[in-house]
């Protein structure tokens, strides 16, 4: 694997422990990672020889994402948390090729290499926001896995919808799904997918959902501020990040249930729900070639763009990058 800091076993005993705490360990290198954890910001207390995690809904601990994560799609939820990694997409690659089980989850508070679509790298500053990365293993034709956007897509947006709704600025902004793989906040990008597949021997075919949210101001460099915001930003206050991690577990879950069931018309019409640019909307289209003016003109059944240009030609967009023509 890449090299990486895996989050101690030890930091997951003391959070089951609760309000009685965990006894300290004997062992110094067992108290030097718990020392570790706090230096990256976990709320431990250390009294009367024992260690206590502080209640905390920022924390990304994974006993307390198993525990507090809805089982729908998946008999376990297995969570590997790291506190560095290059990708959580390659961690969970490489995992999915040893055979792990649908429902694994990658999840890290610093990625070093993350990236998104076309190889391009995705800023990901410790404790800024939410990069996580869940192992599927779907019984669907890998022509329908594009729907696994979609499906993500949804459950992002729906997540922050929620935690976005709740905040005390007046009219907050409510999530916009732009094809194919980003959620956007008040026009600007506030968090993508990136679909990889992984070709294993001996085991079923399977696929990784990478997940990126900007979540703190830390999470979107200064360079990009007029085309990407964070959740605090638009919320106005600060979002409790293990709480928007788990309800997107719990709605990815709903959401792969419709596509493992073959429901993919109900996801695509969710998408279309919280998407204001499928239909009817003046777009730039990047695609290899010279950029193109064209309009929205609907979804395939795979969920491909459909565009017209302004001759009446339909084209069927599988992967492009897309721009709103502003006037």
């Amino acid at each position: 694997m890449n090299e990486s800091i895996a989050i101690p076993e030890i930091l997951n005993k003391v959070a089951s422990a609760g309000h009685e705490g965990l006894p300290l360990p004997e062992n110094p290198a067992l108290t030097g990672e718990l020392e570790l954890c706090r230096s990256w910001g976990y709320a431990l207390r250390f009294e009367c020889g024992r260690a206590f995690l502080l209640p905390d809904p920022d924390s990304v601990v994974p006993a307390l994402i198993e525990q507090e994560t809805p089982l729908l799609a998946w008999d376990k939820i297995c969570v590997r948390g790291f506190l560095e990694v290059g990708s959580t997409n390659e961690i969970a690659l490489e995992l999915a090729r040893a055979g792990a089980a649908g429902g694994t989850v990658v999840c890290a508070e610093r990625q070093t290499a993350g990236r998104g679509r076309k190889g391009r790298s995705w800023s990901s500053n410790p404790g800024a926001g939410i990069y996580c990365t869940i192992v599927v293993r779907p019984r669907q034709e890998p022509d329908h896995w594009p729907l696994l956007a979609h499906a993500a897509s949804v459950a992002v947006a729906e997540a922050l919808r929620e935690v976005v709704g709740e905040c005390a600025v007046a009219n907050p902004p409510v999530p916009d799904l732009k094809w194919p793989n980003d959620v956007f906040l008040s026009g600007k990008k506030t968090a993508g997918i990136l679909i990889e597949t992984a070709v294993t021997r001996g085991t079923s075919p399977c696929a990784v959902v990478g997940i990126g949210i900007n979540v703190r101001e830390g999470s979107v460099p200064a360079e990009l501020r007029d085309i990407a915001t964070c959740v605090d930003r638009e919320s106005g206050s600060k979002a409790p990040r293990r709480r928007i991690l788990c309800s997107c577990l719990h709605r990815f879950q709903l959401c792969y249930g419709l596509f493992e069931d073959g429901e993919h018309g109900e996801l695509l019409e969710r998408w279309k729900g919280l998407s204001s640019m499928w239909n009817g909307v003046p777009i730039w289209v990047e695609d290899g070639g010279p950029r193109r003016a064209v309009v929205t003109c609907g979804l395939t059944e795979l969920g491909a763009l459909r565009v017209r240009d302004e001759n009446g030609k339909e084209d069927t967009l599988l992967a492009a990058d897309v721009t709103i023509r502003r006037a």
